[in-house]
């Protein structure tokens, strides 16, 4: 059997982009002797990343810049859709050209909503516009709409759907009706680009930034949902708390969507803007160092039922405070704060400066890593048995 894997987004995305790239890497891995796996993307500035890690890939130039001129022709003409069709068209018949079989998009992709011919497996990692529909990004223009459409539409097709987290997949079941018995919760893992092999002496990366050990670290982009405010609110009440002159620093890393000036205005009403880094997207080879500096990682996100971050901050040996109804994915391994209390924020942020707690947190995240690990190989497993399954369907027919 020949197997497609699309990859669809650019590095910028953060975290959707690492786990992609690590789900490409895993498939090979576990069925790459058994049959082809052949990577394709539709951003030819990925393949350098791919290659980095020593995935070749093929590039599609159905997204290239011709059809994107093409497809906001298409929009201004007809409809957003039809340009979204015209597109997934050009993947499918690009696909099915190169004799592949099965195609796995391990991102959120719209894509196989308009697949007329070839199977697929399906990827989701969140219900977001769901659980937390407040928030303009999964909301506002449409977007909620959509992503209802897409979930309706996508994933009753798929011969398999990879999610994140048990609880996700029951909420998935729940909501659309999809048969249990074609999902897979399959965890993250920490970003492949961590390990030392790509990343650069933490001194050079922090005195490139102006930074020094000892600052609480939030990798996230600039989402509403991502809450850097409950950071800046937890800082101030620091300020006073701790003794003057006190040296508290939050480091900001993540690629602005819309939000970032928001962030920064608040930063100056609360009379915190000194104290905080804002590093912008910064690069793979960085992140490393930056976890490494830190005195602990925060992340105040409402978005879940899981995230990276944790896993890397467990990976690398840092301790941990993280949004207290997400609490499924961290067992013991962190200090929980409730993402909409930022006194409890700052709470946590004053009590994981003691050594023994820190040390405490981090022996814990590296036992909770092993956990996550152990689900890991058994969704592995279950995966590789519903990819034989169908591998023994696809043998009839031409």
């Amino acid at each position: 059997m020949k197997i497609g894997i699309l990859l669809e987004n650019p590095i910028q995305v953060g975290g959707g982009f690492n786990q992609a790239i690590n789900a490409i890497v895993q498939l090979q891995r576990i069925i790459g002797k058994q049959h082809k796996v052949v990577a394709f993307t539709t951003i030819k500035a990925n393949l350098q990343h791919l290659k980095r890690l020593g995935v070749p890939a093929e590039y599609l130039p159905a997204a290239g810049r011709a059809s994107r001129i093409a497809l906001a022709v298409l929009r201004r003409l007809f409809h957003k859709e039809i340009g979204k069709a015209w597109m997934a068209r050009k993947i499918e018949n690009a696909l099915l050209k190169a004799d592949m079989d099965l195609a796995y998009f391990v991102t959120h992709s719209s894509t196989p909503n308009y697949f007329r011919k070839l199977n697929y497996v399906t990827t989701v990692l969140d219900a977001c516009h769901r659980d937390d529909l407040e928030f303009p990004e999964v909301s506002s223009d449409g977007r909620f709409e959509e992503r209802e459409r897409h979930f309706w539409t996508c994933l009753p097709r798929a011969v398999a759907v990879i999610v994140a987290s048990h609880q996700l997949l029951k909420r998935i079941v729940v909501r659309y009706g999809i048969d249990e018995e074609r999902m897979i919760a399959m965890p993250f893992e920490p970003s492949p680009f961590l390990s030392e092999a790509h990343s650069i002496d933490r001194t050079a990366v922090l005195g490139n930034y102006g930074l020094r050990d000892g600052y609480y670290f939030y990798p996230a982009q600039f989402w509403p949902h991502k809450n850097h405010t409950r950071i800046l609110e937890a800082v101030s009440l620091l300020k006073h708390k701790l003794a003057v002159g006190a040296d508290i620093r939050v480091v900001f890393s993540g690629a602005d969507h819309g939000n970032v000036a928001w962030i920064k205005q608040q930063a100056r009403q609360l009379g915190v803007s000194d104290n905080v880094t804002f590093l912008g997207f910064v690069p793979v080879d960085h992140m490393r160092a930056l976890y490494e500096g830190a005195l602990a990682v925060v992340m105040s996100t409402y978005f879940g039922p899981t995230n990276l971050p944790p896993l890397e901050a467990w990976a690398l040996g840092r301790p941990l405070i993280y949004s207290a109804h997400l609490n499924e994915q961290i067992g013991e391994a962190a200090l929980l704060a409730d993402a909409d209390d930022a006194a409890q924020w700052a709470d946590a942020m004053l009590r994981i400066r003691d050594p023994a707690v820190a040390v405490d947190l981090i022996e814990k995240g590296r036992k909770q890593l092993k956990v996550v690990d152990a689900e890991r190989l058994e969704a592995e497993a279950l995966f590789a048995c519903r990819l034989e399954q169908f591998v023994q369907r696809r043998k009839c027919w031409k």
